[in-house]
């Protein structure tokens, strides 16, 4: 089973685009701040991310902390949801936008409710697995916003040095 798991991450993987970390990369660089919104396990992808951010040192929140401020214009939304269907989700890109926030949604459906409302999708390859629910997305997914921290990192001269000063004292 687990050679199985591995190869159809694998497969997925080998189908991100250069161009979606480019197009990444550009958005997080314009963005005074960066919000991460996701439900679920695409929720904790979200998490991963945000932290990493904060790592990198660049201002990230969490969508629905007590310490997320109000989204504005000039800010970065990142929204993953692998259906692209999640009301939630949704109803946050809208308040997003109507804000005049950029929206980036990650996900592994191209044309829904929550597409529709992205400045730039950032498709994830999945196809049928052998595992339950969106654990293929979700797994894909973290294994691309990883790589585009390591990539953002190299590009920006951040070494491991300096986001380990901005790393938890408290744990």
């Amino acid at each position: 089973m687990e050679d199985k798991i591995l190869q159809e991450i694998t497969d997925s993987a080998k189908g991100l685009k250069e161009q979606d970390y480019r197009h990444l990369a550009s958005c997080v660089r314009k963005a005074e701040r960066i919000f991460v919104v996701g439900t679920g396990r695409s929720g904790l992808i979200g998490r991963c991310f945000a932290v990493r951010l904060r790592h990198l040192g660049i201002e990230s929140y969490i969508v629905g902390e007590t310490v997320c401020p109000s989204i504005k214009r000039g800010d970065l939304l990142v929204a993953i949801s692998s259906s692209g269907k999640k009301k939630t989700v949704i109803d946050i890109a809208e308040t997003g936008k109507k804000a005049g926030a950029k929206v980036v949604v990650i996900t592994s459906e191209k044309n829904t409710s929550l597409t529709r409302l992205s400045d730039h999708t950032i498709l994830i390859p999945v196809k049928s697995s052998v595992q339950f629910g969106g654990s293929l997305f979700e797994q894909v997914s973290l294994i691309f916003l990883d790589t585009f921290v390591e990539r953002f990192r190299k590009q920006h001269g951040i070494s491991h040095q300096d986001m380990s000063k901005r790393h938890t004292n408290l744990e």
